[in-house]
């Protein structure tokens, strides 16, 4: 297996800023040789609510993007993921332990999840009006706002993909935390989207655990918490957010069986 060049150095990434983390230092060590791979601080909980503000402030802007821009930018970034493609399954592979061919498997589903999702929107967006009775029922879309994206580590850049691609061409912005397992893999997605071109604010990074995860899908901006990972986590999302509809909150916790809760 090829090893990176250097480790990652942890920052988060803020209204189209880098900076360090001001929270707890943590550095993750690769299973596979025990060198490190991402060293740094993670997010307190006042550059989280940074983040879900300065992600709020971008939301008016980037709902009234035309799709066609929107949908350029993520193709930028598939084709990024694409040219560097192995630079990437490399750092999975490290990060994670994982088999590099498994590792490049799943650096083509982060692509390829990029032209599904362009399908999906370009199917199914559109507003649609049929007879009901003696009116006529109108079904229209529309961007929910902030959604937080909670990623998994083990399939750290497919899986949060396919929340983040879905939520930016639909309109909304993002704050991501990767799994404090694989956050150089996080990073490098963002790092991607940012070379792509995608305006400030519209993505944001965060670092860090649970206390992270909880300030963001608390606040009160946030629109939805999507979150693929463990039943255990699941279930406490779904408590913190109990009593709050205006939120979604979308599971796909354990084993193959998602669990949607709106």
């Amino acid at each position: 297996m090829t090893s990176l060049p250097t480790t990652t150095i942890g920052q988060c990434y803020v209204a189209g800023e880098w900076s360090a983390g001001q929270g707890a230092q943590w550095q993750r060590l690769s299973p596979a040789d025990e060198q490190p791979v991402w060293q740094g601080q993670w997010a307190t909980t006042n550059q989280t609510e940074q983040a879900i503000e300065a992600a709020q402030r971008a939301f008016a802007s980037w709902s009234e993007t035309m799709l066609e821009e929107r949908i350029a930018i993520c193709k930028s970034f598939a084709h990024i993921v694409g040219e560097r493609k192995e630079e990437l399954a490399t750092l999975i592979a490290i990060e994670t332990g994982k088999p590099l061919w498994e590792a490049r498997t799943e650096v083509s589903a982060v692509a390829a999840k990029v032209a599904n999702s362009i399908d999906a929107i370009l199917t199914r967006r559109w507003a649609t009006t049929e007879p009901s009775g003696d009116y006529l029922a109108v079904t229209r879309y529309r961007p929910h706002g902030v959604m937080v994206v909670l990623g998994p580590f083990n399939l750290p850049a497919h899986l949060p993909g396919a929340h983040i691609v879905p939520a930016l061409l639909a309109g909304n912005t993002v704050v991501f935390k990767p799994s404090e397992l694989t956050p150089a893999t996080g990073q490098w997605l963002v790092q991607a989207w940012q070379q792509a071109a995608l305006p400030a604010g519209v993505l944001q990074l965060v670092h860090g655990a649970a206390d992270v995860a909880i300030a963001a899908a608390q606040h009160p901006s946030t629109a939805g918490v999507l979150f693929t990972g463990s039943r255990r986590v699941g279930v406490s999302l779904h408590k913190l957010l109990a009593g709050q509809p205006e939120k979604v909150l979308a599971l796909e916790i354990g084993g193959n069986n998602p669990l949607v809760v709106h």
